[in-house]
């Protein structure tokens, strides 16, 4: 039998089932469904495991407590109330408590809290717990606040006359204080304003070495920079910085320190750090002086600029050392062109004495000629920035005035002869009225007097400005004028024992008592001077250092006797009847 022909070859390309793709397709969408719900449950499983195993021990605990048979928890109870009826009988009984009592109701709380623990009671039992525990608390914070009180007050005690030996007792009393709030809060005796003040006295105390020692190392170091032992007075000045600072930073909040103390320390080091500059500085302005005093000038403009940029260096070197005051540097700078030009400047002071020759001898052309001339070349100098003729110095202000002034100089120098007289026994001359409000208003430019009347006198000025007005007279007459001396006013009014007639002088008998007359209308004394009694006092001479000055003579409201009127005031008054005259020598 035969099998017969094979079957054909297949003449097709196979492909892929298109019912396989669609079940990957469901599988993907399966997942996607369930992956969420089966991430939250493993989650939750693990949460259970994890609390289970956390409360275990806890469990395991609470089933050994359960274990406690009734009759051992009761006996627990009893006990404790055996110790504390123990204790309350030793209380009362006994004057103080020993630690060995106070055990009794340690171990009364210990016992009710394990019957509390072991029954798991609330009410009346946990009631009794915090009961004992007060009283314990109560007991045990009332021996520290004891302990606390006495030993404050043996380093308040000692305090007084040993500060170290005080701070061991402080420390105890904070002690104390710190246990009861942290160990027995439920006393009720907690106090931290009482713990705060203990702390801060005893921190003060600590302080107080610290404290001093940094005043210890200023004063070294002070004495170091006094003996010219700079390098060392600096360390020492570093040392006392740092003490302080530690101290700030310690100690600020319970002791007071000096206002900036550690910017003072740093300048004084500073300084110190300097010393060796300023001495070159020094070297160098006393060879300067020596060479100026021999007249060699070169060499003393040489040393001068020497002085100047040693000290220029200084200043940049170490701006806050107190040797670094630019007033001396501008002091220097005006010795340096002063010597630099030395020829110029003496020529200048010769044709000065010139002017005032011409002033003396009563020359006013000449005199005023040589003003100007003399201005020019001062301010030519000043230019040149010597500081020697600068606008605020007296030179340059004589000079100035005067070269302003050229008709008040021609109007007074042809009277002003007529109005002086000599003193007698003086070697001065004297003015023979009162300073009249329009000579006053010619020589200063202005009239203080409250009522104004040109030939009155003038009034209502201190002795400030009666003495400007001597000096600004003296730039006019190339003399020295000034106040009367007490002395000299005397002599001039001539001797009192005869009251002067009331022809001579204006006083409360001829007059109203407040209105001053015109200068130089009563009759003169003997020394051919007007007005030394009566009209209007008078300003003399007094020491430039006192803050008082005579006045002399009386005014139209003084009562005519047989002495001088003389009081002593402020300079700084002014009166209606109050005015001055002048001397020149």
């Amino acid at each position: 039998m035969t099998h017969g022909p094979k079957n054909p070859k297949h003449d097709f390309i196979p492909t892929p089932d298109p019912r396989a793709g669609s079940r990957k397709v469901l599988r993907e969408a399966l997942w996607l469904r369930l992956r969420a719900p089966l991430l939250v449950v493993i989650l939750l499983a693990l949460a259970i495991a994890s609390l289970l195993l956390y409360t275990a021990d806890r469990r395991t605990t609470r089933q050994a407590e359960l274990d406690v048979a009734p009759e051992q928890a009761e006996a627990l109870r009893q006990r404790s109330l055996q110790l504390e009826t123990a204790f309350e009988k030793i209380r009362q009984e006994r004057f103080e408590l020993k630690e060995a009592d106070i055990a009794l109701l340690e171990e009364a709380l210990r016992l009710q809290e394990e019957y509390i623990t072991a029954r798991q009671s609330v009410g009346t039992d946990n009631a009794r717990q915090q009961s004992l525990r007060r009283r314990l608390h109560l007991i045990r914070g009332e021996q520290l606040r004891h302990d606390s009180d006495e030993a404050e007050a043996k380093a308040l005690a000692l305090a007084k006359t040993d500060e170290a030996a005080a701070i061991p007792y402080l420390r105890r009393a904070v002690a104390c204080e710190q246990e009861i709030e942290t160990r027995w809060e439920f006393s009720g005796l907690s106090d931290p304003g009482r713990r705060a003040r203990l702390d801060t006295r005893l921190r003060r105390l600590e302080s107080a070495p610290l404290w001093q020692k940094g005043r210890d190392l200023e004063a070294e170091a002070e004495k170091l920079f006094a003996a010219g032992k700079f390098a060392a007075a600096a360390a020492k000045f570093n040392e006392a910085i740092d003490c302080e600072t530690d101290f700030l930073g310690r100690y600020r909040d319970v002791r007071n320190t000096e206002f900036g103390r550690s910017e003072k320390l740093a300048e004084r080091r500073e300084t110190a750090i300097s010393g060796d500059a300023w001495n070159e500085v020094l070297a160098q302005r006393a060879k300067a002086e020596a060479a100026e005093k021999q007249g060699d000038w070169p060499g003393a403009a040489q040393a001068w600029q020497s002085a100047v940029d040693a000290f220029a260096k200084l200043l940049t070197d170490y701006p806050k050392s107190t040797f670094a005051d630019r007033t001396k540097e501008s002091a220097m700078a005006v010795r340096l062109n002063f010597a630099r030009f030395h020829g110029e400047i003496e020529s200048l002071r010769l044709r000065r004495e010139q002017m005032r020759a011409a002033l003396r001898e009563r020359h006013a052309d000449a005199a005023i000629r040589l003003a100007d001339e003399l201005v020019l070349e001062a301010r030519r100098i000043d230019a040149a920035n010597t500081g020697a003729f600068a606008a605020e110095s007296d030179d340059r202000k004589e000079l100035e005035y005067l070269g302003a002034n050229g008709a008040v100089i021609r109007s007074l120098l042809g009277t002003v002869d007529q109005n002086l007289r000599p003193v007698p026994t003086k070697s001065v001359r004297m003015f023979r009225t009162e300073i009249t409000q329009g000579l006053y208003a010619s020589v200063m430019g202005a009239n203080p007097s409250s009522t104004r009347r040109e030939a009155n006198p003038v009034e209502s000025v201190t002795y400030a400005e009666a003495e400007a007005f001597a000096t600004r007279l003296g730039w006019l007459l190339g003399a020295k004028v000034r106040l009367p001396t007490p002395s000299e006013f005397a002599a001039a009014a001539g001797s009192q024992a005869d009251s002067p007639t009331p022809g001579q002088c204006w006083t409360a008998e001829n007059t109203d008592g407040t209105t001053v007359r015109q200068a130089g209308s009563s009759a003169p004394n003997a020394a051919g001077i007007h007005d030394l009694i009566g009209n209007v006092e008078e300003w003399a001479l007094a020491a430039p250092e006192e803050t008082r000055a005579p006045v002399l003579g009386g005014s139209v409201a003084t009562p005519l006797g047989k002495a001088l009127p003389s009081r002593s005031v402020y300079k700084r008054e002014k009166s209606r009847t109050l005015g001055f005259r002048i001397v020149i020598e």
